[in-house]
């Protein structure tokens, strides 16, 4: 009897430790310690981050947030203001940290780490126990999917963020949620209008568990979502108001944009493409974004499903068949959102990720405590092998060294054309982007007199542009019909320049995702006679 009331006492005491302050503490900074000095180098840098940030920093110089990128004069870009409170981060760190790829991945991994804090807290008020809650947070962090979003200097983890912090706000205001909480929480969301068209997304969750506890636990009454609405439209409206401000044909302008996407086609197409992004998620298969292997997450979310489902019909608790409803609503909320939107973009599928492990959770609490914790324990050594395995092949190669490389021959106020991804290392307004010369014949331009009345000093060529034009049947979407201009390219390269450096970039002589790292890829650099 000794014995066993002295292993309850350390029991109980491991568990006071492992939810003590000090302990979290302790795993933020090893987590923190761990995360920043890869934060450059996993994932490799995307496009799509120096198109953002090039934006912003042209913000920030012009002073005004009815401009578009430097890069592009002749592909087409229209002002607006559906991102403009992104910028203005991005703006803040810019200015606190400098014009790099570290400031700007900074931001987004401090919506990491605030989207861990209130997940946490989200985890705790539904399960009422901080140990679960831990587990459940630290299955979350060291998900790769996490760690890619919140290295990522796109808009997903703060919207992401929005998202967990609005339904901790839900949860803790439910039982006595007043009018000043059902405006907050509109207001909240609205907000969030200026981060990302994928508000719309995670607007949809709210609006199901309003619904769900409108209709079924009779919390909430059908006024109280008029409330939270009213707040949200009156967002969209400022929004696109202010985008009209910038441009006058915003509404064309943006819906054309959007059509190379998708998102204007039928309701029966953007369903019919769901197994399709699922399965392209499940395969790793994308264009350029990175698409790291989750297929352990698709597996563990099948057995927790179901695992759920038995455990409910077993017990049939009633606390827990309102979490289990809540969830499932969230969930389909999320996925009712994309195909919406039909734009079906890899980036997206981090919106669904914390609920997985909201399901995992959920399960955990109906298995006794000893197989619990081996449990815990075994999915979070799967989980982080999986993410380490992920990243691993990544951190060998660096975004600097790609940029002291284009800087041993030319300066940054060098004018240029060039891939995007390497706009960080020029000045404002010097680098012009490829995608520009699909539209060379709608400017009645040659490639020659393109560069001419740029003034553009030096070519960046990487072999990626003669990879897509041999296999421009399956590619030619990369930088428009690359057919249009290629000879007239090569010709000038060979006779109105000069090659003057060549190097080997394995993972950004070539944005195709699945190609990168895959050879030694060569950037040629020309000096234009």
């Amino acid at each position: 009897m000794k014995k066993s009331h002295t292993g309850g006492a350390e029991m109980t005491q491991l568990k006071t430790f492992i939810t003590s302050k000090f302990s979290y503490i302790l795993l933020s900074i090893i987590y923190i310690s761990t995360q920043l000095p890869i934060l450059t180098r996993f994932p490799f840098v995307h496009s799509d981050e120096t198109w953002l940030s090039g934006l912003s920093r042209n913000i920030m110089e012009t002073g005004s947030y009815a401009v578009t990128e430097a890069f592009f004069d002749l592909y087409p870009r229209h002002p607006h203001a559906i991102k403009s409170l992104f910028h203005t981060l991005q703006i803040i760190f810019i200015k606190a940290f400098g014009y790099e790829i570290f400031s700007i991945r900074l931001l987004s991994f401090l919506f990491g780490l605030l989207t861990l804090f209130f997940f946490h807290r989200l985890c705790t008020r539904i399960f009422d126990s901080k140990p679960l809650a831990l587990v459940a947070t630290l299955l979350l962090a060291m998900d790769i999917q996490f760690i890619y979003a919140s290295h990522f200097a796109r808009q997903e983890i703060i919207v992401l963020f929005v998202l967990i912090f609005s339904l901790n706000f839900f949860a803790r205001s439910l039982p006595n949620m007043k009018l000043v909480h059902h405006l907050a929480l509109g207001m909240i969301i609205g907000m969030s209008i200026g981060l990302h068209p994928n508000s719309f997304i995670i607007c949809l969750p709210i609006v199901f568990l309003y619904i769900f506890h409108i209709a079924f636990t009779k919390k909430l009454k059908l006024a109280d979502l008029f409330v939270y609405i009213a707040p949200v439209t009156a967002f969209a409206l400022v929004f696109i108001a202010l985008s009209l401000c910038f441009d006058a044909n915003f509404i064309a302008n943006y819906t054309q944009f959007g059509s190379q996407f998708g998102v204007n086609h039928s309701l029966s197409a953007k369903l019919a493409e769901i197994p399709n992004y699922y399965s392209k998620l499940f395969y790793g298969i994308s264009g350029t974004y990175y698409t790291p292997n989750i297929q352990l997450e698709f597996y563990l979310f099948a057995i927790v499903l179901v695992a759920s489902i038995v455990f409910l019909l077993i017990t049939g608790q009633k606390k827990m068949k309102e979490i289990f409803i809540s969830i499932i609503l969230i969930i389909v909320a999320i996925n009712i959102g994309i195909i919406l939107i039909g734009r079906y973009s890899q980036p997206s599928i981090v919106f669904l990720i914390p609920f997985l492990y909201l399901l995992v959770t959920f399960v955990l609490t109906f298995i006794r405590k000893n197989i619990r914790i081996c449990l815990a324990i075994l999915l979070l050594f799967l989980i982080t092998t999986n993410s380490v395995l992920n990243a691993l092949p990544y951190l060998n190669h660096s975004y600097a060294g790609y940029l002291q490389e284009i800087g041993k021959v030319v300066e940054k106020d060098d004018i240029v054309l060039a891939n995007l991804n390497a706009e960080m290392y020029f000045d404002n307004g010097k680098l012009f982007d490829y995608r520009n010369l699909a539209y060379l014949q709608e400017h009645n331009l040659t490639f020659e007199e393109y560069i001419e009345s740029n003034q553009i000093a030096y070519i960046i060529y990487p072999e990626e542009m003669d990879f897509l034009y041999e296999n421009r049947l399956i590619w030619n979407d990369f930088y428009g019909d690359i057919s249009l201009y290629y000879e007239d390219m090569q010709s000038f390269l060979q006779t109105k320049s000069q090659l003057v450096y060549q190097f080997s970039e394995p993972s950004y002589g070539m944005r195709i995702a699945r190609y990168i790292n895959q050879k030694d890829w060569q950037i040629r650099i020309y000096k234009v006679n």
